[in-house]
């Protein structure tokens, strides 16, 4: 059975396939598909930047604030890997289990 015929509604509860009908009797009403959503082309989001003019002054503070974030983020990282290893170091064997010397 193609599913082209049946309504995309199904019952919450038991998942069943819903129908939609008319209340008054008349002709059900009428399911349209609705369309995948995609997002525009790329032309049509560049356009609204095209002929503005950069700024040099903005240009340089933005890219020395993305700069900073990054070594913020690096040196994080860094410190974050230390403590890992120290507390390897400081704390061997598994969890509950005392290191033997071999």
């Amino acid at each position: 059975m193609c599913k082209d015929d049946r309504s995309a509604l199904r019952c919450p509860s038991c998942h069943a396939s819903l129908v939609l009908a008319a209340a008054d009797g008349g002709p059900p009403p009428v399911l349209v598909p609705r369309e995948p959503p995609h997002p525009p082309p790329v032309q049509e989001v560049l356009a609204q930047y095209a002929g503005r003019v950069v700024d040099p002054a903005t240009a340089r503070s933005g890219a020395a604030q993305v700069r900073a974030g990054l070594a913020a983020a690096r040196s994080a990282a860094a410190e974050r890997r230390a403590r890992q290893a120290e507390a390897r170091r400081a704390a061997p064997g598994v969890r509950g289990v005392p290191h033997r010397a071999a």
